[in-house]
């Protein structure tokens, strides 16, 4: 496409007047659809994450998505001045809810009373120099902690939640040396939560008009469940929390979840049907879904009114312009360089978007899920990166020398795409905050 022509389709339709609007109308078109896609996904997501807080000594303030949320405030007078339509600040929550700042009062906030002292006794610790039993506590090292946190969790809003978001995590695994029953477990227990969701009625977590009543059995809820070695089981459970760090034969190793009682050990707070931990999920869910109209001025967000009236005066217009050349750069190296037994359009598209993988994923403007990578070595990442596409069916040899070559410009690219993401947004607010 003609670049000019490319950066007017982009200007029409994320930032004049008429594409922001058309956007807003759009927005409410979806809302419904949208809805039920955040009430099943964004609850599994965070109710897992809860249940790997306590097993893998996480705070869960500190996982992705579950951490990830935000408020809104109207702009002010100065700053609509300077195209900041809609101001997104996220949320402290610690500030809204003090038992999240450490394990003991998150135990102490949810967990039953009688129930307390065997959880904090019996849940797995992070191993901590001169402070740890070897044979009680689990090393961590910083890209296995940035896997559990939310590299995982990323590469399953990637792919679908069957075989090959497990693979892709086991590749991730075998880089970071990371037991592979943990990948394993990871995958088993947000399976199981999606399975019980949808097949049972459990408070909390499943959604009216979506989930079926549940089938009984001997006094314990029942539910259909593939394991991460592909077999056929019935999960048996009588309570959110047992899906969410119960020891469930067939779902978590020894090791990777807590002995339960058949009651649930939440915390139910006088006149309250849900723990603290579920109300925080539900009013999260509840918020997404109420801003979701805002998407279209944070999409347009930063473009002066002057700006939105003619592509060639917007800077936002420019800086995409920018990230597309940079692409188009990248792509056009990569075709020369692929070798003739190669060459067929499609395996140069595969190579291409190889390249622009090995670029973009160590310096990802909106890091939600990518720490990991960062935190790898380059010759990690460069392991990974070649295993993962010679996977895929290309060349392992025209990897390795597409990869060395790239070595040369990779880290001069990668800041400059960092730098350009942030740069018109900081220097409209500084403006603004200058007025």
């Amino acid at each position: 496409m003609d670049r000019a022509l490319a950066k007017r389709k982009f200007f029409e339709k994320v930032l004049s007047e008429d594409g922001v609007y058309t956007m807003y109308l759009r927005l409410l078109d979806v809302s419904p659809l949208f809805s039920q896609y955040a009430w099943l996904q964004l609850t599994a997501f965070d109710l897992a994450q809860l249940g790997m807080s306590l097993l893998h000594d996480i705070l869960s303030i500190h996982f992705e998505p579950y951490r990830l949320d935000f408020r809104h405030r109207p702009p002010t007078a100065e700053e609509v001045l300077q195209g900041i339509w809609a101001v997104f600040e996220p949320v402290d929550w610690v500030k809204l809810h003090g038992w999240m700042k450490d394990f003991d009062s998150w135990i102490g906030a949810n967990v039953r009373e009688e129930h307390q002292e065997g959880v904090r006794r019996t849940r797995l610790r992070k191993c901590r120099y001169d402070e740890s039993r070897f044979d009680e506590s689990y090393y961590d090292p910083p890209v296995v902690r940035e896997l559990l946190r939310a590299a995982f969790w990323k590469l399953r809003l990637i792919r679908a939640p069957d075989a090959s978001w497990l693979k892709a995590m086991g590749q991730l695994a075998e880089e970071a040396e990371m037991a592979e029953a943990m990948v394993e477990h990871v995958y088993s227990r947000l399976t199981a939560i999606y399975s019980a969701q949808l097949n049972a009625f459990v408070l909390g977590l499943s959604v009216l008009g979506r989930s079926r009543l549940t089938e009984v059995e001997e006094g314990w809820g029942t539910a259909p469940f593939l394991t991460a070695g592909g077999e056929a089981r019935t999960l048996r459970f009588t309570t959110l929390d047992q899906l969410q760090m119960g020891l469930i034969l067939g779902l978590a190793p020894l090791g990777y979840g807590l002995l339960m009682p058949k009651e649930s050990i939440y915390a139910q707070p006088e006149g309250k049907r849900n723990p603290p931990v579920v109300d925080v999920v539900v009013s999260k869910v509840k918020g997404i879904i109420s801003r979701l109209p805002l998407t279209a001025w944070a999409y347009g967000n930063y473009s002066r009114p002057e700006e939105m009236l003619d592509y060639h005066r917007s800077e936002r217009t420019a800086q995409h312009d920018f990230i597309q050349e940079q692409r188009r750069i990248v792509e056009g190296w990569v075709a020369g360089r692929v070798p003739p037994e190669e060459a067929n359009p499609v395996r140069v598209r595969q190579y291409q978007n190889a390249a622009l993988q090995a670029l973009a994923w160590r310096a990802k403007r909106h890091r939600f899920g990518f720490d990991a990578y960062r935190a790898m070595t380059e010759a990690q990442f460069k392991s990974w990166w070649v295993r993962h596409w010679s996977e895929q069916g290309l060349s392992e040899g025209v990897l390795e020398a597409l990869y060395e070559d790239m070595s040369t410009w990779l880290p001069r690219l990668r800041l400059e795409k960092e730098g350009l993401g942030e740069r018109v947004r900081e220097t409209r607010f500084r403006l603004a905050r200058a007025a």
